[in-house]
């Protein structure tokens, strides 16, 4: 038997640790931190691509966007291409916390990963893209 399965899970566990303790230092919920998580990665959302991300009714997305506001985390933009949207866009500030906070565990990874053949790296991207496939499908079915 494999031992992906309970490694992968003992992997998200650790995680989940560390995203708990970032959560409790910075006093913010896990949803905030998704959120910035999220921002992060783009060059912003609307508040509609937000609410998919993170599974949120407008409404919540909306309370959501006004507590990363508050937290200074976070601002409403103009849309660049649409004027009756805005674009959500994570502070310079966050971003920093961000990569303060994840940036050690984003640094362990790559270097694990770089520890590892270039074929043997192809390998586990692949395994990764196709398990997170996998769950997306059975998510969409449920909806």
């Amino acid at each position: 038997m494999s031992a992906i399965q309970p490694n992968l899970r003992r992997f998200e566990m650790a995680r989940q640790q560390l995203i708990a303790q970032v959560c409790r230092t910075h006093g913010v919920t896990r949803t905030e931190f998704d959120a910035l998580d999220e921002l992060s990665t783009t060059d912003g959302l609307t508040p509609g691509e937000l609410g998919e991300r993170l599974s949120l009714t407008s409404g919540s997305v909306t309370a959501l966007i006004d507590r990363l506001e508050r937290l200074g985390w976070a601002g409403r933009q103009p849309h660049p291409d649409d004027r009756r949207k805005v674009v959500v866009r994570a502070s310079d500030e966050a971003l920093l916390i961000g990569i303060a906070e994840i940036g050690p565990m984003v640094e362990a990874i790559a270097a694990l990963a770089d520890s590892y053949p270039v074929k043997e790296q192809k390998a586990i991207e692949q395994f990764l893209a196709r398990a997170a496939d996998a769950v997306d499908a059975i998510v969409e079915s449920r909806r």
